[in-house]
């Protein structure tokens, strides 16, 4: 199956050159909220403080619009930003020099690291397509909010084009995701995979391992050349993620005004400040 073999460390990965700097690229920390679509969706949601229940705030179009967007906006949002907790782990602080009291190996916090990245990076598309399915109103169920049942039920060509180009963007990480929580493939790391495994597991669990020479193994220098690794494909993804986000929210932002303005009266939005210079 075309792919399978880079993950798992066949013939492709063996080919493919490593890098092997091991000094921690500068980190880029992604905004989620800094667009004024996103500020002017905030601002409106304070209406939901206003009623008891959602059944009673849904008797209004223009309130009922305004949270239900919210909700899938938040969730876009949230979802990003949490990709920063990524960041986190990528660029950690205060780690121990010896890892055999710490709860993973060096290797199990690259594996883990990398599987919490393709999680949350990959879902990030599914959930732009259910807030692109709320502003819209298409009426789809959030599990049913994929592309081709977008397109179905009859989404701008503009908006299929954009959720192409994320997925594109996402390219050869997707199939990773899948192979990695659906095949049991794994990603190797650094510029001698097996090293690191076998290195980290005997520090983590006995007391460390050395080389035919006599001489530890090279798993702390192993061990930041995979981190290295893993920052420089986030900060490269993530600088596209945001440019993504402005180009989906300017999208967005018209057909919100378009709905939204019909249906607001002046009530429990009347004395609402609505930012439009955010």
């Amino acid at each position: 199956m075309e792919g399978v073999a880079d993950l798992t460390g066949g013939p492709a990965a063996a080919e493919r050159p490593k890098r092997t700097r091991t000094t921690s690229l500068k980190r880029y920390i992604l905004p989620s909220d800094d667009h004024s679509f996103v500020g002017q969706i905030y601002d409106l949601s304070i209406v939901g403080m206003y009623f008891q229940t959602y059944e009673e705030l849904a008797k209004h179009a223009d309130c009922k619009y305004a949270f239900r967007v919210n909700h899938c906006l938040s969730a876009l949002t949230q979802r990003v930003e949490s990709l920063n907790m990524v960041g986190g782990m990528l660029w950690p602080e205060g780690l121990p020099d010896n890892f055999k009291d710490f709860p993973v190996s060096r290797y199990e916090w690259l594996t883990v690291s990398a599987d919490v990245f393709l999680m949350r990076f990959i879902s990030v598309v599914d959930c732009a397509m259910i807030l692109v399915n709320e502003v819209l109103e298409c009426g789809l169920d959030a599990k049913d909010c994929t592309a081709r049942k977008l397109k179905k039920a009859g989404v701008p060509k503009s908006y299929l084009v954009f959720i192409d180009g994320m997925i594109a963007d996402q390219g050869a990480l997707r199939h990773e995701r899948n192979g990695r929580f659906h095949h049991g493939a794994e990603r190797g790391f650094s510029s001698h995979d097996q090293m690191l495994r076998m290195g980290s597991n005997f520090e983590h669990r006995f007391n460390g391992a050395r080389g035919a020479n006599g001489r530890p193994l090279p798993v702390n220098r192993l061990f930041r050349e995979g981190l290295v690794e893993l920052q420089r494909e986030f900060n490269v993804l993530m600088r596209r993620l945001v440019s993504r986000m402005n180009e989906l929210y300017d999208m967005l932002e018209p057909e919100f005004e378009a709905t939204f303005a019909p249906r607001f009266r002046d009530g429990h939005f009347g004395h609402l400040p609505r930012n439009k210079s955010r």
